[in-house]
């Protein structure tokens, strides 16, 4: 993994369970599951989690697995006790599959393959329920069938207990293709800021810029990028060499925040977004580091009455002095990019160098 990338998956785990953090195991029906979100009490996939990697052959297998009765890994849910919402912690694809299946109305069809059960393979929920028999049968064997379900009960609004299932996040996922940390901070702190992250990320002033970024700011690390501008733009003075418990704060404290501040920091960002594509377009990096580009951002951010009117060579040539600078050169970037007095030495260069 680059050092670039280190940055977007890098957690401190010397967090303790708050006390008033409750964990503990239950069993659930699937039609008990499928109920609960249905009625909106369940978000399998909260706010732009990660994305549902099983295909349709994987999901059947599993709804086949139900029918067969075999062992099948507990699930892990938190428990907002203030509101009684559930969210899926570890376990989506699995709860896809079930919803898929069962959902009222669901035209899902079972893939048709011949390590699946004959009688429930290529077909349909309702297609087993009107042949009645065995195929009605192993329907309501899975709508029947209890899973292991761990329970982690806490209060969203707590900064700690947000935090606390950032951590546990990492740790199921410690396998396999790990959840980086925005995937996880989508989920977590899941609101009208993150719909906002989301609308920038896809709006057309970030779109050359996104283009330009490692693997195109792949899997959320571009979404993550505008969020870092955001809390270094606005809370740099408080960053204390912990960049995803600082992001994660910042998430945290703007959740919820008002239209109108919503609006001011689109505003800004778009602006800020659109003069660094601008200076991008005549640079002649084509393939600019993550690091780079959040300083320019936070730079151009506090200059932006100022580089507006300017033209797109005079931006690149302020763009070319920040790169130059030694605060990013790749020696001082080869390791732990997000120390303190790299990140604040950078963030002032790059205001200083479009100042």
């Amino acid at each position: 993994m680059s050092t670039d990338d280190n940055e977007f998956s890098s957690y401190n785990f010397d967090l303790q369970p708050p006390p008033d953090v409750v964990s503990f195991n239950e069993l659930r029906s699937c039609a008990d599951l499928v109920r609960l979100f249905e009625e909106k009490t369940l978000e399998i996939q909260p706010h732009f989690q990660r994305e549902v990697v099983w295909k349709k052959p994987d999901q059947s297998r599993f709804i086949d697995s139900l029918v067969k009765q075999l062992p099948i890994p507990s699930m892990c849910f938190s428990l907002d006790f203030k509101t009684q919402k559930w969210q899926v912690v570890d376990g989506l694809q699995r709860m896809t599959a079930i919803v898929s299946f069962l959902a009222k109305d669901s035209n899902w069809r079972l893939s048709n393959l011949k390590d699946i059960d004959s009688r429930i393979a290529n077909k349909t929920a309702s297609e087993l329920i009107a042949e009645g028999g065995e195929p009605e049968t192993l329907f309501r064997r899975v709508r029947n069938l209890s899973l292991p379900i761990t329970v982690i009960r806490c209060d969203y609004s707590k900064e700690n207990h947000a935090n606390y299932l950032f951590t546990i996040f990492h740790r199921l996922n410690a396998g396999g293709v790990r959840l980086n940390n925005q995937e996880i901070r989508n989920c977590i702190y899941s609101g009208p800021f993150n719909v906002l992250l989301y609308e920038l990320d896809a709006g057309a002033e970030w779109e050359p810029i996104k283009n330009m970024l490692p693997g195109k700011g792949s899997r959320f690390r571009s979404v993550e990028l505008i969020l870092r501008f955001f809390a270094l733009h606005e809370k740099s003075q408080d960053y204390s060499g912990q960049m995803a418990k600082f992001l994660n704060d910042y998430m945290h404290h703007y959740r919820y925040a008002t239209v109108d501040a919503l609006y001011e920091k689109g505003q800004l960002f778009s602006r800020t977004a659109s003069v660094l594509a601008r200076g991008l377009c005549f640079d002649s990096m084509k393939k600019p580091s993550n690091t780079l580009i959040d300083a320019a951002l936070v730079g151009i951010a506090a200059n932006i009455e100022v580089l507006e009117p300017l033209s797109d060579t005079a931006l690149a040539t302020r763009l070319e002095q920040l790169r130059e600078h030694p605060s990013l050169s790749p020696e001082n970037l080869k390791s732990d990019t997000t120390a303190t007095e790299k990140v604040k030495n950078r963030l002032s260069a790059a205001r200083q160098c479009f100042g």
